[in-house]
C-alpha cells in the first residue's frame, strides 16, 4: 500500500513539474502574442511609408520624363538653329573663297597683262598625260566614260586566281586603278596597299595616316591615291614618289569617302559630322562646305567638273547636291529602310546604284528620279555599314559582296540574279570591277584579297 502511495506522489510531483514547465512556456507564448501586434503595426508603417516613396518616385518620374521630352524638343529645335547658323557661315566663307578667287584672277591678269607672262601652278598639274582612250574607266565615278580598244569583252568573273592577305588589320576598302592595271586596298592598319593586277603583287605600301583608312580612289591619270580616315582627315599620295602630297584637314569627325573629279583639280569628302567638303587641290583648301542632317557614308561626283554629288547618309536618304550653291537638288526619302552604304553612278551617267543595310541594291533613273530596279536574294545580306557594290564596265552587270563571304552578279538589263561565287569566308567589305572587263577585286574583313577573272583556274 505504501509503494502505491509513493508511486502516485512521485507521479503527482512530475506532473506539477510539467504544469509549471508548460505554465512558463505558455508565458513566453503569451509574451511573443503580445508582441506580434505591435510588430505588425511598425510594418504597416513601413508599407506606407514604402508606398508613400514609391508614389513620389513615380510623380519623379513622370516630371523627368516630361522634361527629357522637352529637352528633346529643345535639342532638336538647337540643331536645326546650328545648322541653319552653320549654312549662313558656308555661304558667308564660300563667298569670301570666291570673292578671294576672283581677286587672284583678276590680279593674275592684271600681272599677265603688264609682263606679258602668263602664270601657271608648277606644282600641280593636273591635266598631265591624260589617256586618250579612256574618259572614266573605273564604274561608280560619275561621268560618261568610254572603254579603251585595248579593253576585252566584259565577262562575269567566276574563278579565283589569287588569293593574299596583305595588311596586318581589317581591309575596309578597295578600288581598281583607271587603267585596270593596278587596285589598292585601305586598312585598319592605317596603311594602303598598291598592287599589280595581273600578279597581285604588292608594288607600294603607302603610310601616314594616324587611324584606319576607310575609303581609297584612284585619280583620272592613275598618279594619285586618295584616302580617306577615321582620323577626320583625308590625305593625297603621289604613287611615283610614295609620299603625301595633300592632308585635307577640316572634318571634325571621320571621313568615309574621298574621290577625285574628273581632271583632278578637285577632291569631294564625306564624313561623319554630317558635311560634305570639295577641296581645290591647287589652292590646297576647302572651297565648299555642304551641311547635311545625316552622316554621309559615300559621295560620288555625277559630272566631270563635279558640279554636281550623289551623296548616301545614315538616315537611310539619297541626296543630289548643286557644289556651285551648296543647296541639295533632290532628295530621295524612303527608298532604303537601312543605312545606305555605298554610290555608284552608272559608266553611262544615266543611272546611280545604292547598296544598303536592309540588303538590298537599288537603281535609279538619274532623269526621273526614280527608282528603276530593286536587287535582291534570299542569300545575299549586306556585310558592313561601309559595304560597297559596283556596275561593271559596260553597265549591264552590278555586282556585291554579302556577309557570308558569296559574291552575287545581278544582269540588270534582265532585272534577275545572273550568278554567285564564293571564296571568301569573312563579310566582303567592297567589290571593284577592272574596267579591263574580265577580272574583278575583292576584299573581305578577315584581311582577305582575291582576285577573280573570267576564265578557269
Amino acid at each position: 500500500m505504501n509503494d502505491v502511495l509513493r508511486s502516485h506522489e512521485e507521479a503527482a510531483k512530475k506532473n506539477q513539474e510539467e504544469i509549471r514547465r508548460l505554465a512558463e512556456l505558455n508565458q513566453a507564448l503569451s509574451a511573443k502574442v503580445d508582441l506580434h501586434p505591435q510588430a505588425i503595426r511598425e510594418k504597416e508603417v513601413t508599407i506606407q511609408l514604402l508606398q508613400d516613396e514609391n508614389a513620389t518616385l513615380q510623380l519623379e518620374i513622370g516630371k523627368i520624363d516630361e522634361r527629357m521630352k522637352d529637352l528633346e524638343r529643345e535639342n532638336g529645335q538647337l540643331l536645326q538653329r546650328w545648322l541653319k547658323k552653320m549654312n549662313e557661315e558656308a555661304e558667308k566663307m564660300n563667298e569670301a573663297n570666291q570673292f578671294y578667287e576672283s581677286a587672284l584672277e583678276v590680279h593674275a591678269k592684271a600681272l599677265e597683262f603688264q609682263s606679258g607672262v602668263v602664270i601657271v601652278d608648277k606644282e600641280f598639274t593636273p591635266m598631265n598625260n591624260v589617256p586618250k582612250s579612256i574618259t572614266f574607266p573605273e564604274a561608280g565615278t560619275g561621268t560618261i566614260r568610254t572603254r579603251g580598244k585595248d579593253f576585252g569583252p566584259v565577262i562575269i568573273p567566276t574563278a579565283v586566281i589569287k588569293k593574299i592577305t596583305p595588311h596586318d588589320g581589317e581591309i575596309h576598302s578597295i578600288a581598281s586603278s583607271y587603267d585596270g592595271s593596278m587596285f589598292a586596298t585601305g586598312s585598319a592598319d592605317k596603311t594602303i596597299k598598291i598592287f599589280d593586277s595581273t600578279t597581285g603583287q604588292v608594288k607600294q605600301t603607302l603610310s601616314g595616316s594616324i587611324q584606319s583608312i576607310m575609303h581609297v580612289s584612284f585619280n583620272n591619270t592613275n598618279e594619285m591615291v586618295a584616302g580617306a580616315s577615321n582620323d577626320n582627315a583625308a590625305r593625297l599620295w603621289h604613287l611615283k614618289t610614295g609620299r603625301i602630297r595633300l592632308t585635307l584637314t577640316g572634318h571634325v569627325g571621320k571621313v568615309y569617302s574621298a574621290r577625285f573629279n574628273g581632271d583632278s583639280t578637285k577632291v569631294i569628302t564625306g564624313s561623319h559630322d554630317r558635311t560634305i567638303k570639295v577641296w581645290d587641290l591647287q589652292k590646297g583648301y576647302c572651297i565648299r562646305t555642304i551641311f547635311s542632317f545625316s552622316s554621309c557614308n559615300d559621295v560620288v561626283p555625277l559630272d566631270y567638273e563635279g558640279t554636281t554629288l550623289v551623296s548616301g547618309h545614315l538616315d537611310n536618304n539619297l541626296r543630289f547636291w548643286d557644289v556651285r550653291s551648296g543647296k541639295d537638288i533632290k532628295e530621295l526619302t524612303g527608298i532604303h529602310l537601312g543605312q545606305i552604304t555605298s554610290v555608284s553612278v552608272s559608266p553611262d551617267g544615266a543611272k546611280v546604284l545604292t547598296n544598303s543595310r536592309d540588303n538590298t541594291l537599288k537603281i535609279v533613273d538619274l532623269r526621273t528620279y526614280d527608282v528603276e530596279q530593286t536587287l535582291h536574294s534570299d542569300g545575299y545580306k549586306t556585310g558592313a555599314n561601309w559595304a560597297r557594290a559596283c556596275f561593271s564596265p559596260d553597265g549591264r552587270y552590278v555586282a556585291a559582296g554579302s556577309l557570308d563571304g558569296t559574291i552575287f552578279y545581278w544582269n540588270i538589263q534582265k532585272s534577275k540574279l545572273e550568278k554567285t561565287t564564293k571564296d571568301h569566308i569573312a563579310p566582303i567589305c567592297g567589290v571593284s570591277w577592272s574596267p579591263r572587263g574580265g577580272q574583278l577585286f575583292s576584299a573581305d574583313k578577315d584581311r582577305t584579297v582575291c582576285i577573280w577573272t573570267g576564265g578557269l583556274r
